[in-house]
């Protein structure tokens, strides 16, 4: 599986495109765009770490664009650099005035290219995990101050009163337990959260069949599902073997399960489907909630914005944010949006380009139809 960085290169003329895919394609995980709008698009869709932009386009030109990227929240730290056979200053400061942060000059030279590229990913990298530790330092003082305070005044009471019965004793009990029990699950998903920020986690990929990544998340998340009168429905079209990590990959499902679960109401039922799309495992879990609201949809899957995170998340929404990463490092996608019919959708991408090629993919209309009731 490719590096984890993603690059989008946007040129109008193949041939640059080409020499872009040579130099980078087998390194990195590259797309292209050969216009300004599908530039745009692209990069909301892919969210690369750096693109490379052509200033000269029919449509639109490279300012333009480098001026509406730097204008989506998303794509803040994505890092851009201007392409152009020009040299002129002017033009450097134009690019600079638009929101580039470098340029470079056709012919490439290959070297100065491959330098670029790797100092501007490291920079990303680096930018995204300083703004991320300074703000998992702030959420720590934040978020620890109630499973502490759980923590403590249970003790005291336990240690100071002397003439408390077994029941009271185990209800105090039970209460560190269960602000102990929070307090290590934050910190576990705040630790994941960073790994993956750094690259530190390393993947564990092997032949598995997708199939078995939705079955086991749902077993795990069926428990809560009946103590909530929620039916779970499992549609399952086509089987293969991909090179995944599984536990990495079921660990999202029970993410987006678990959130289904949360916000259905008594006696509803959640869908999650897979099937084959456009050369990619498409999973979708759809539940028959409330919905998002339009406005938050963009933010679901951002790390610590609770604002944005009262609806389809618990506490800063680091489960979402955990599952947009490990996906990203499937190079796949995740996103959310809202059912024609009402609820809330969860959509998963990884492409079919990492499946295995010795084995054939058996194509039905529905190889399999289970559903996990609350009543069983």
């Amino acid at each position: 599986m490719k590096a984890q960085y993603r690059i989008l290169a946007v040129d109008d003329t193949p041939v640059n495109l080409r020499i872009l895919e040579k130099l980078l394609g087998t390194e990195y995980n590259l797309k292209t765009a050969a216009a300004g709008e599908e530039a745009i698009r692209t990069a909301v869709e892919f969210r690369p770490d750096l693109i490379l932009l052509d200033i000269m386009m029919p449509d639109m030109d490279g300012y333009e664009v480098c001026r509406q990227i730097r204008a989506i929240r998303e794509l803040l730290h994505t890092k851009i650099i201007m392409v152009s056979a020009k040299t002129m200053t002017g033009e450097r400061l134009m690019g600079y005035e638009a929101g580039a942060n470098d340029y470079i000059t056709t012919p490439y030279d290959k070297d100065e290219l491959l330098a670029k590229v790797r100092i501007f990913l490291q920079l990303k990298s680096s930018e995204e995990v300083d703004q991320l530790v300074t703000r998992l330092l702030n959420l720590l003082c934040h978020e620890t101050r109630t499973p502490l305070n759980g923590l403590l005044t249970p003790a005291e009471m336990l240690m100071e009163d002397e003439d408390l019965s077994r029941e009271q004793q185990k209800t105090l009990a039970g209460l560190i337990y269960n602000s102990t029990k929070r307090l290590h699950k934050f910190i576990e998903s705040v630790m994941l959260l960073s790994d993956l920020k750094y690259g530190k986690r390393e993947m564990n990929c092997a032949p598995v069949d997708p199939h078995h990544i939705i079955h086991q998340a749902v077993r795990e998340v069926s428990p809560k599902a009946r103590q909530r009168d929620v039916d779970i429905e499992v549609k399952l079209h086509d089987r293969l073997h991909m090179t995944l990590d599984s536990e990495e990959l079921i660990g999202v499902m029970v993410s987006l399960l678990d959130n289904a679960v949360r916000f259905s109401p008594s006696g509803s039922r959640i869908t999650v489907e897979m099937a084959i799309q456009n050369e990619k495992v498409r999973i979708r879990v759809t539940d028959q909630g409330s919905g998002i609201a339009p406005e938050n949809l963009p933010h679901i899957f951002d790390e610590f914005s609770r604002n944005h995170m009262e609806q389809h998340t618990d506490g800063f929404g680091l489960s979402l944010a955990i599952a947009r990463e490990i996906v990203k490092r499937h190079n796949g996608h995740i996103w959310a949006e809202n059912g024609s019919e009402g609820g809330a959708v969860f959509l998963m991408e990884i492409p079919l380009s990492d499946a295995f090629e010795s084995n054939k993919m058996i194509r039905s209309e529905i190889d399999a139809i289970s559903i996990y009731t609350a009543s069983s």
